[in-house]
């Protein structure tokens, strides 16, 4: 049990009731749920009893740690103390059940309230629709004496986390004075979705928009892939009067990071430097990346040691910049600064380790990390690791060890794997080993892609059988499948440029910034 003075209080049998209420419900608005908790354990050994007041702020915290061991210990107190019948403590108890997600023991709860206001009504249909169960949301709200906003926000953000798009839409036209939550959970239902034009019409519509719209749409530009629109958001939203922050920040630098955007990432940098915004673990953590992808890992490094906080992300942040740009020595340097600074490894750290030893060619380094991490670290090997292995195997030329560690490894091989171990046996020139990796895909799909089609006309021609590879190549026309056309985006004076293979010109003009 933590001391007293670990909580920042002092044993005062004077304080009463109210003042350690204040005391609970300090901790949670600080983000501190635990601490909450174990004050109100150092309250009950000073002999004071909690009340109708403390209790709703505990079960908030015991929901918020998600521990139904402390859930159920105090509704057991609230039994006890007799509170279990106040309304507010009812109220409580049912949501701390529904963000338990212990949906039929909410329901007991809200069936043996004698009176329901709205906010019972709403916390019960919230923990129905946190969990899926629709189909009892809107049994319920049908039988709802009176519905608010709250109401029908509750539902339209439901049928958006289950993907019913044309649900979501039809409830939310039904809201008779809709405010900014509604529209946002219109908003995200299409962007989850992928259906971005939609959300973009909405978001033109919607008569006041703040940062959780424009976080929103970044984000839905970002799962989509389309990255100048990102940049293009969020430059609009500076020039509007609602201010980015920090989520609007690393969403717009994970754009930069992979449009390669050194220029755009720089001033962006700025603008979080200017606006208190890059001591945030996020951007840091999105700075590095950026920096590191847009091939300037100087200034990743930079970002990293001159960062005050930084938690695991940006650990592994830099240690994967270092791998992309095949600093091996230097990244496992950073595993042993690492745990000097006493912060665990994850399955993240040692995705970034293994791979920094395959671009560096660190085989033997590679291998005893590989053997370790679970020994050493606590570190469950995944199936990405095995990845890692057998491209690092591959690069080597160990390719009779990189097929056995797929055989032998407890995961069915993906494509991007078979798809490395392929590579290098074109590289290698191994018709043995690649041959047997050939029929490994094949026999895990019936459709094969053109890249795969290309990888296998290119092994045997790689190693003189034309006659082969020219029958995979007539295949691939044969069944009209044609190569994905490459293509390249570069920035030129704030403008982005991009260049199809193949293509006469270019789509100019993509964005001005």
């Amino acid at each position: 049990m933590y001391l007293l003075a670990c909580n920042g209080i002092f044993k005062s049998p004077s304080l009463e009731t109210s003042n350690w209420n204040k005391l609970i419900k300090n901790k949670l608005l600080n983000g501190n749920a635990e601490n909450a908790i174990l004050t109100y354990v150092n309250m009950q050994e000073l002999g004071v009893h909690a009340d109708n007041y403390s209790f709703p702020l505990l079960l908030k915290a015991a929901g918020i740690l998600s521990s139904s061991c402390i859930g159920l210990m105090l509704h057991g107190q609230t039994i006890k103390t007799g509170f279990c019948g106040h309304v507010y403590v009812q109220t409580a108890l049912l949501k701390m059940y529904g963000s338990l997600r212990c949906i039929d023991d909410a329901f007991k709860v809200f069936e043996k309230m004698p009176e329901k206001d709205i906010i019972a009504w709403n916390s019960m249909l919230d923990a129905f629709a946190s969990c899926g169960q629709m189909d009892h949301a809107m049994k319920l709200i049908d039988l709802m004496p009176l519905k608010d906003v709250t109401s029908f926000n509750i539902m339209i953000s439901g049928y958006a986390r289950i993907g019913k798009i044309h649900s979501a839409r039809y409830i939310f036209d039904k809201v008779p004075a809709k405010d900014v939550v509604s529209w946002n959970s219109l908003i995200l239902a299409y962007t989850n979705a992928g259906e971005m034009e939609k959300a973009g019409e909405m978001f033109k519509k919607m008569p006041v928009k703040n940062v959780i719209t424009w976080n929103t749409m970044v984000t839905g530009y970002l799962r989509s892939q389309l990255y100048v629109e990102v940049v293009d958001s969020f430059d609009e939203m500076k020039a509007g009067n609602v201010k980015p922050d920090y989520l609007t920040v690393t969403g717009v630098l994970s754009a930069c990071a992979n449009l390669g955007s050194l220029e755009t990432g720089a001033r962006i940098h700025v603008y979080a430097t200017d606006n208190g915004l890059a001591a945030s673990p996020h951007v840091t953590t999105a700075l590095i990346d950026m920096y590191a992808k847009c091939g300037s890992i100087e200034h990743s490094l930079e970002v990293f040691y001159k960062s005050q906080v930084k938690d695991v992300f940006c650990w592994n942040a830099m240690i994967l910049g270092l791998a992309l740009h095949g600093y091996g020595y230097a990244a496992l340097k950073l595993l042993g600064e690492m745990n000097d600074s006493c912060l665990k490894a994850d399955d993240i750290t040692f995705i970034g380790l293994l791979s920094a030893c395959s671009h560096a060619g660190l085989v033997q380094e590679g291998c005893e990390l590989f053997s370790r991490m679970e020994k050493d670290f606590g570190v469950t090997r995944k199936l990405e690791h095995y990845g890692c292995m057998v491209d690092l195997l591959g690069r080597a030329r160990l390719l009779d060890r990189a097929i056995e560690l797929i055989e032998a490894m407890p995961f069915e091989p993906t494509e991007s794997i078979l798809g490395a171990l392929l590579s290098a046996c074109v590289i290698h020139q191994d018709l043995e080993i690649g041959d047997r990796v050939a029929k490994m895909v094949c026999a895990k799909t019936n459709y094969l892609s053109d890249g795969e089609l290309i990888m296998f006309a290119n092994l045997y021609a790689s190693c003189g059988q034309w006659e082969e590879a020219n029958r995979w190549r007539n295949m691939m026309n044969d069944t009209g499948i044609v190569k994905t056309a490459g293509s390249s985006v570069i920035e030129v004076n704030g403008s982005y440029h991009k260049f199809l293979a193949g293509g006469i010109g270019h789509l100019s003009n993509l964005l001005t910034m």
